[in-house]
C-alpha cells in the first residue's frame, strides 16, 4: 500500500515505542521527503506527513471525522469532534459563542487571571520547584469549569474523573468498561449542573438550552470541552515555561518587553505542539501520492510533521521566536479547528504574564530535560524549576482575586 521509497526509515511509528514517545522528528522529517502518505500495518492506519498533504486532508471534504467505532465517540459519545456536515455545524455553533475574541478578552481577565495568580500565590512562596507543573495540571480546568458555569471547588474531582477518558484517547492502557463508568458518572453530573444552570450560568447552561441539541448533545459536547480545554492545555502550558526556563536571558528579556510574549507562544506551539496527530476517515477510494487509500481508511494526521516543515519554516528544528509569522497546524485548520483556540492562547499569555509579574528570574532545576516526550499528547514531565523568592502579586490582580466567586 505504500510506494516504495528505497529510503530506510530511522525508526516506527508505534506510540509505544520509547523512541517515538522521545523524538519522533527525524522519523517524521524521513516520511515528509520519502514516504508523505505511509501505511502502518501495525496501527492498522495511514499516516500524512508535511505542511501541504496535512492541510489538504485537513481541508478536503474527501475526508471526515466520523467513525462509530472511533475512541474519542466511546470516550466521550458523539459529539462535534466526530460529526460531520449539517450536524457538525449545528453543534459547534451552539458553543462558538463563548470563544469569540471577545468573550475571550474578558475571560482572560476575569477568570484566568485571578486564578492563574491564587495558584502562585500558593505555590512560589513556599518555594515549590514543581510549581509549573501544579500550575498546568490545575488551572486549565478551573478555567474551563468558569467557563462552563461549573463550581471551581469540583475542578479537582472533575480532572480525576476525566483523566481515564483522556488516557483512552491517548492510546494507554484503560479499560473501555473503566471508561464508559467514568462516562456515566460525568453525565449525570453535567445534567444535574444544566438544572441548576440559572443560578450558574455558563456554556453548559448554554448547550442545555440550545433547541437544536438534544440532552445527549448537551452532555456529550460538555464532556468534551471538559478534555480539549484541559489535556492539550496543560501541556502546552509546561511546555512553555520549560522553554522560558530553558532559554538564557528569555525570561529577563520578557519581562522588559511583554510585546514579545505572543511570539514566544507562537513559535513554542509550533516548534514542540501539545498535539501531534488528529484523526479523519477517507470518504472515499483516493490516491495520495500514488498510494492507494481505500474509502472508510483511518488517516492519522500529523499536525506536528507540519510545523516543522522547511518548505514553510526555514530551519523548521531550531525555536526561533523572531521568525516570520506562517501558519502552523498547532490548533488543526478547516471546518474541525480548534474552537478554543484563542482561549487557548490567550491562557498562555496571561499566564506567562502572572508568573513573570512575581518572578524576576526563572531557570530549569539541575537535571530537567526541557524536551516533550508522550504518545499523542507531549508534555515535559516532572518540570521543576529554580527562581529566587517571588515578588507580591500586582494589587490588581489581589482586588481580582477577592471578588473573583
Amino acid at each position: 500500500m505504500t510506494a516504495t521509497t528505497g529510503h530506510p526509515a530511522p525508526g516506527r511509528l508505534d506510540f509505544d515505542d520509547p523512541v517515538f514517545q522521545s523524538d519522533p522528528w527525524p522519523l517524521y522529517a524521513h516520511h515528509r521527503e520519502h514516504d508523505p502518505v505511509h501505511w502502518s500495518p501495525a496501527l492498522g492506519s495511514f499516516f500524512v506527513f508535511g505542511h501541504e498533504h496535512v492541510r489538504q486532508t485537513l481541508v478536503s471534504p474527501d475526508f471526515g471525522t466520523y467513525h462509530p467505532f472511533r475512541a474519542s465517540r466511546r470516550a466521550f459519545g458523539p459529539s462535534m469532534l466526530d460529526s460531520d456536515g449539517a450536524r457538525h455545524t449545528v453543534q459547534r455553533a451552539a458553543a462558538a459563542g463563548s470563544f469569540r475574541p471577545r468573550q475571550v478578552g474578558e475571560a482572560a481577565t476575569r477568570i484566568v487571571a485571578p486564578l492563574a495568580a491564587a495558584l502562585l500565590d500558593d505555590l512560589l512562596p513556599a518555594g515549590r520547584a514543581d510549581f509549573a507543573e501544579v500550575l498546568a495540571r490545575t488551572l486549565p480546568m478551573q478555567v474551563v469549569c468558569r467557563v462552563m458555569g461549573l463550581p471551581v471547588a469540583d475542578a479537582q474531582w472533575l480532572a480525576d474523573m476525566m483523566r481515564p477518558l483522556a488516557a483512552y484517547v491517548d492510546h494507554a492502557g484503560v479499560e473501555l468498561a473503566e471508561v464508559v463508568r467514568r462516562r456515566q458518572e460525568l453525565r449525570a453530573y453535567l445534567l444535574a449542573a444544566a438544572a441548576d444552570g440559572a443560578e450558574h450560568p455558563g456554556l453548559l447552561h448554554v448547550l442545555a438550552g440550545n433547541e437544536e441539541l438534544t440532552e445527549a448533545d448537551a452532555c456529550n459536547n460538555g464532556i468534551l470541552l471538559l478534555a480539549a480545554g484541559t489535556e492539550t492545555t496543560t501541556a502546552a502550558i509546561t511546555n512553555l515555561i520549560a522553554r522560558v526556563a530553558a532559554e538564557p536571558g528569555l525570561f529577563e528579556r520578557l519581562r522588559r518587553d511583554r510585546s514579545l510574549l505572543p511570539a514566544v507562544i507562537a513559535e513554542t506551539l509550533r516548534h514542540e505542539p501539545p498535539l501531534h496527530v488528529t484523526l479523519r476517515f477517507a470518504q472515499r477510494d483516493l490516491v495520495l501520492e500514488g498510494v492507494d487509500v481505500p474509502a472508510g481508511s483511518a488517516v492519522q494526521v500529523c499536525l506536528a510533521s507540519a510545523n516543522r516543515d522547511p518548505a514553510v519554516h526555514p530551519e523548521p528544528d531550531r525555536w526561533l521566536p523572531d521568525r516570520p509569522r506562517r501558519p502552523t497546524m498547532s490548533f488543526g485548520m478547516g471546518r474541525h479547528v480548534c474552537l478554543g483556540m484563542g482561549l487557548a492562547n490567550a491562557e498562555l499569555e496571561t499566564v506567562l504574564g502572572a508568573v513573570l509579574d512575581r518572578l524576576d528570574h526563572l531557570a530549569l532545576a539541575e537535571g530537567v530535560d526541557p524536551r516533550p516526550v508522550g504518545r499523542t499528547f507531549r508534555t515535559v514531565p516532572a518540570l521543576r524549576c529554580s527562581y529566587p523568592a517571588p515578588r507580591p502579586a500586582p494589587s490588581s490582580q489581589s482586588s481580582e482575586r477577592r471578588t473573583a466567586p
